[in-house]
């Protein structure tokens, strides 16, 4: 990407607050102008890859890896777009396909199901962020609803925040969707509640330091009443003076008192899995004046020797051989050994598709030269750590079907080819693109 220039650097540093305002002004027409063009090149997009029939549309269960998903793109009305499309588009716009997914979702939703904010976003009176999240809200809701909050939002959407358009949708799907309620209250029981634990928060730019997120999804009630337990005994004193670090620790009182009461449910300590790569010197030797040592938790990040011997007081420790990273055996069978499965995750941390992030650990192992059976003619040896790469699920299914093509190079590197002539580079470094025919 081109650096700025100096010319237009010392442009900018020669404005004065006044001149400066009108620039900015300038500018945010400039950036609506770009949206409003990727819009429609988007829009372009899915006219030019329609789904042939439901079995191949474009489903959010590609991107969320819930196979048996039907929740297809945009709402009800939209134009059917083909699955395995977001991705040569997410590549050349160096974006992941399930954000070119949604864009896609959106960019439908607005152009045949909310034509005044659309009218809007071409005119240039209204940011698409803004008309994105009108479209990401509305793709659940009938035409009738979606029409709604359609007439009620385009007059005022470039100034109205999440809340107001939160409220309009919850009042559309009233009016128009009542018998929906009770449909949604079991589509949350069946498929959202639960629990969920997150050792990374994504986008946010912070590292894993020892900390993860438990989420948990249920019925208001019952959820009441673990929030009341935990917070009722370690409530700060009345009293901050009496001691002020009462409520600096709160949240680190709260996480012990949930750990009481899972002690208290009387049931023996689950196993919790987490690899550890460290020795046990690491472990049995002094850590005076070494508050640095770190041992590094597979796929999450390092933590310092302290805190894993913290986790590891009162645990059963299952101490695993050495896995020798430079081993290149082969065998017949179509299954990788566990030895060769834990090599290829560990050399290769994510799914190796250009601009996918999966952790290896969630990921298929593809052979990379398809696998033939011996009984159907295929060479022995075919299952190696050179010949295995891991790919998500939705991008094993890409490959299989054909829609990209790649192989692995002498250095480890994976080179990935598109229909459409694009060539990227999956590097320890990032995906870079390499040519264009």
């Amino acid at each position: 990407m081109d650096q700025p220039s100096h010319e237009q650097l010392s442009e900018v540093d020669d404005l004065d607050a006044d001149r400066l305002l009108e620039v900015a002004r300038e500018a945010e027409v400039e950036v609506r102008r770009a949206e409003r063009r990727r819009l429609r090149l988007v829009l372009r997009w899915c006219d030019l890859h329609p789904a042939l029939d439901d079995s191949q549309r474009l489903s959010w269960g590609e991107q969320d890896r819930v196979w048996d998903c039907d929740a297809w793109i945009g709402g009800e009305g939209v134009p059917a777009v083909a699955e395995f499309t977001a991705e040569p588009l997410a590549a050349v716009m160096r974006m992941s396909p399930a954000a070119t997914t949604s864009l896609m979702g959106e960019a439908l939703e607005l152009r045949h199901r909310l034509p005044r904010i659309h009218a809007r976003v071409e005119s240039l009176d209204v940011a698409l962020w803004r008309a994105r999240r009108v479209a990401k809200a509305t793709q659940g809701l009938s035409v009738e609803a979606a029409a709604h909050v359609d007439a009620v939002l385009a007059p005022l959407v470039d100034s109205v925040g999440p809340t107001r358009i939160d409220r309009a949708v919850a009042e559309a799907a009233a009016l128009y969707d009542p018998e929906t309620l009770t449909d949604a209250e079991e589509h949350a029981r069946v498929h959202e509640w639960g629990i969920t634990l997150r050792h990374h928060r994504a986008g946010e730019g912070r590292q894993w330091a020892g900390t993860s997120w438990l989420a948990i999804t249920g019925d208001t009630p019952t959820l009441q009443r673990l929030h009341d337990l935990i917070t009722d005994t370690t409530a700060p004193p009345a009293d901050p003076d009496a001691n002020p670090d009462s409520q600096r620790d709160l949240g680190v009182r709260q996480i012990r008192a949930l750990a009481e009461v899972l002690d208290g449910l009387g049931a023996p300590r689950p196993r919790v899995r987490l690899a550890i790569d460290i020795t046990t010197d690491d472990l049995t030797g002094d850590l005076t004046g070494h508050s640095a040592q770190v041992g590094r938790v597979l796929g999450l990040g390092p933590a310092t020797l302290a805190t894993i011997r913290d986790w590891l007081a009162g645990a059963s420790v299952t101490v695993l051989p050495v896995l020798d990273m430079a081993r290149t055996d082969a065998i017949d069978a179509h299954d990788p050994p566990r030895w060769m499965r834990d090599l290829v995750t560990r050399r290769d941390t994510h799914c190796v598709h250009p601009f996918c992030d999966t952790p290896a650990t969630r990921c298929d192992l593809d052979h990379i030269t398809a696998y033939i059976p011996m009984d159907e003619g295929g060479p022995p040896g075919q299952t190696h750590p050179a010949n295995l790469a891991p790919l998500c699920r939705h991008h094993h299914r890409n490959k299989t079907h054909g829609h990209w093509t790649y192989h692995r190079t002498n250095h480890g590197d994976y080179l990935w080819h598109d229909q459409h002539g694009h060539t990227y580079a999956v590097t320890r470094q990032g995906t870079l693109e390499l040519e264009t025919r």
